[in-house]
C-alpha cells in the first residue's frame, strides 16, 4: 500500500539518508563478482541480443540496412595476460604496441547503428576477416538480407584484390578504397586534367573540399579523390620525415669523417635504423656507401633522390575509390563512400567515451563480455545521437553528457523499524538548456518526486 510521506516529514521508526546519489544506492553491495556474472549471462545470448536490438533499432528509426560498414580496430591490457588466449603482439592503432592486443570487428549501418560485432585475437589480418563477417551476414542475420544485399562500404586495410573479387563472385555491391595505392595508376589525370574535377560542396565550415571524376571500367568505376586540406597536412608531415631522415643521414656522414665509425657492416646497420624510423620517406632515397680497396671501411656516404618523391608530392591528398556501381554520379559515389565515418565514430565513443580501453581481465571469455557490453552501450549511445541530429542537433555524446550533468536527482532511502526501504526520488528542475534536449529525444519531464517501495529487509 503507497503512502505518501512528506520528505521532510518521515513516517515514526523510519531512519533515513539523504542526498545518496542514485547510482550509489543501486549498486551499492554489488560487488564486480555479481557484475561479471551478469556480463557472461549476457555474453551467452551476445547473436540473440544483437540480432533483436538491431531488429528494434530499425523498427523505430525506420528500416535503413541497405549500406553496411565494416572495420576493425584494436584495444590493449593491462598486464601479461599469461592465460588469455585473445591478447597476442600487433599493430596497436592507439600506439600501444608495448602491450598485447585485442581485435573487436563492428558491422553497423548507414545510421551508425551496430548490426553485429566479432573479437579475434590481437595478431589478426585484417583482410582475413571479410569472409567470416559476410558468413555472419548471411547464416546469422536471417531476414535482414532476404531481398537484397547491402553495399559492403571498407577501407584500404580489408580491401585486398582478393577481397574486392570475393564480394563480386557473391554478389555484393561495394564502394571502397583499395589497399595498394591505386591513385599511382592515374598520376597523369592529377597532373595535367585537374580542370575535369567536380567540386564536392561542403555542408558546414568544418567539411573539407573534395575534388572528384568518375571513370568508368569494364563493370566498374574509379573514382579520383583529391583533399586539398588532407594533401597539405600530408605534405606538412612528409616534409617533417623528409627533414629528420637528411639529418640522421648528415650526422652519420660527419660521425664517418671523424673516424667514429668506419666498418661498412656499421654504416649498413646505421642506415638501416635510418630506414626503419623514417620507411615512408627512405624509398624514395638511393643511398651509396663507397668503401676503400680493400672492401673493408666506408670511405663515403651519397644519398640520392629518386623520381619517386616527386610523383608522391604529386599525390598528396590523392586516393581511388573503386566500386561496381556504374549508374551513380562520382559526387554519389563519393558520399556514399563517406559513410564510412560512422563506423570510425563507433571506436572514437567506444574508446572515449564508453571506456573500452584498456582492457584489465585476464580471460578471454571476460574480454569479450567487456566488450560485447561496450557494443551494447554504444547501441544506447548512437540512439541518442541520432534522434539529435534528426531534430538538427549534432553533438556528440560527450557534449550531451557535459551538458546534462548539471541537472541532478536525488535519492533518500528509508528504512522502517519492520524492516521495509522506501527510494524518494527527488528531480531538480530542469533548466532551458536540458528540457530542449530532452524534447529533442523525447524522454518525458522527470516527476518532482516520486515515491517506492523496493525492499524488505530480511
Amino acid at each position: 500500500m503507497e503512502k505518501n510521506y512528506a520528505l521532510h516529514e518521515p513516517p515514526e521508526g523510519v531512519k533515513g539518508s539523504m542526498g545518496t546519489n542514485l547510482w550509489d544506492a543501486v549498486l551499492d553491495g554489488i560487488g564486480k563478482d555479481a557484475v561479471y556474472e551478469i556480463a557472461d549471462r549476457l555474453l551467452e545470448h551476445k547473436i540473440d541480443l544483437e540480432k533483436e536490438l538491431y531488429k528494434e533499432a530499425r523498427k523505430n528509426f525506420g528500416h535503413n540496412n541497405t549500406v553496411y560498414i565494416f572495420d576493425l580496430t584494436n584495444t590493449y591490457f593491462e598486464g601479461q595476460c599469461k592465460k588469455n588466449e585473445l591478447g597476442k603482439n600487433g599493430k596497436s592503432k592507439e600506439r600501444r604496441s608495448d602491450c598485447l592486443l585485442v581485435v573487436l570487428a563492428l558491422v553497423v549501418d548507414s545510421d551508425g547503428f551496430p548490426v553485429f560485432s566479432q573479437i579475434y585475437e590481437g595478431n589478426q589480418s585484417e583482410p582475413e576477416t571479410l569472409k567470416s563477417i559476410l558468413s555472419r551476414l548471411e547464416e546469422d542475420i536471417t531476414g535482414l538480407l532476404n531481398y537484397v544485399k547491402p553495399t559492403m562500404i571498407m577501407d584500404r586495410g580489408i580491401a585486398t584484390a582478393e577481397n574486392i573479387k570475393h564480394l563480386e563472385e557473391n554478389g555484393y555491391p561495394y564502394v571502397v578504397i583499395e589497399r595498394r595505392a591505386a591513385e599511382k595508376d592515374y598520376i597523369k589525370e592529377y597532373e595535367n586534367n585537374f580542370e575535369e574535377f567536380e567540386e564536392v560542396k561542403p555542408q558546414d565550415d568544418e567539411e573539407e573540399k573534395v575534388y572528384v571524376k568518375k571513370i568508368t571500367e569494364e563493370n566498374k568505376s574509379k573514382v579520383l579523390c583529391l583533399s586539398r586540406r588532407k594533401g597539405n597536412k600530408e605534405a606538412s608531415i612528409d616534409q617533417l620525415k623528409e627533414k629528420r631522415f637528411l639529418e640522421d643521414l648528415q650526422r652519420l656522414y660527419h660521425s664517418l669523417y671523424k673516424g667514429n665509425i668506419k666498418r661498412k657492416e656499421k654504416v649498413w646497420e646505421r642506415i638501416g635504423r635510418i630506414r626503419e624510423r623514417y620507411p615512408a620517406i627512405a624509398k624514395h632515397y638511393e643511398i651509396q656507401v663507397p668503401v676503400d680497396t680493400q672492401e673493408r671501411d666506408a670511405i663515403d656516404i651519397n644519398w640520392l633522390k629518386k623520381e619517386t618523391r616527386n610523383e608522391r608530392q604529386t599525390l598528396t591528398g590523392c586516393y581511388v575509390i573503386e566500386t561496381n556501381y556504374q549508374e551513380m554520379s562520382a559526387v554519389e559515389i563519393w558520399q556514399l563512400y563517406m559513410t564510412i565515418l560512422q563506423v570510425e565514430s563507433a571506436f572514437e565513443s567506444l574508446k572515449s567515451d564508453l571506456g573500452t580501453r584498456p582492457v584489465h581481465h585476464h580471460t578471454a571469455k571476460r574480454t569479450k563480455a567487456h566488450l560485447f557490453i561496450s557494443v551494447l552501450a554504444y547501441m544506447i549511445l548512437n540512439s541518442i545521437e541520432y534522434q539529435l541530429k534528426a531534430k538538427g542537433d549534432r553533438r556528440k555524446w560527450s557534449t550531451i553528457r557535459k551538458e546534462l550533468s548539471t541537472h541532478q536527482r536525488t535519492t533518500v532511502i528509508l528504512t522502517e523499524e519492520n524492516g521495509k526501504t522506501f527510494h524518494f526520488r527527488v528531480s531538480g528542475t530542469p533548466e532551458k538548456r536540458h528540457q530542449e534536449i530532452y524534447k529533442k529525444i523525447d524522454v518525458p519531464m522527470f516527476e518532482k518526486k516520486s515515491y517506492t517501495q523496493v525492499a524488505t529487509r530480511l
